[in-house]
């Protein structure tokens, strides 16, 4: 698969919801110390689903949402929480 073909595919979502959901899933995952694939076994979410999620490319369906909120013990709006003045690690 080319470059342009995954753009096509999996286009960066213009979303500042979606920006913030891949900053805060990404922040949780590492703060818990999981790789993407320990995520992955926790939730029933693909590994590359994370990926996309993780890096703006997804949109995401309510269920996976939930699975990733009980995954980090938190509440499903918490994953849209702004974490303003905190750089992402």
């Amino acid at each position: 698969m080319t470059s342009s073909s995954f753009e096509q595919r999996f286009p960066l979502r213009d979303s500042k919801a979606i920006q913030v959901l891949a900053a805060n899933l990404k922040r949780l995952r590492r703060e818990h110390e999981l790789t993407q694939q320990q995520l992955s076994l926790k939730t029933g979410i693909d590994q590359a689903a994370i990926s996309l999620i993780e890096n703006g490319r997804s949109n995401p369906t309510v269920l996976m949402l939930e699975s990733l909120a009980a995954a980090f013990g938190i509440r499903l709006v918490d994953l849209f929480e702004t974490h303003q003045g905190r750089a992402s690690k």
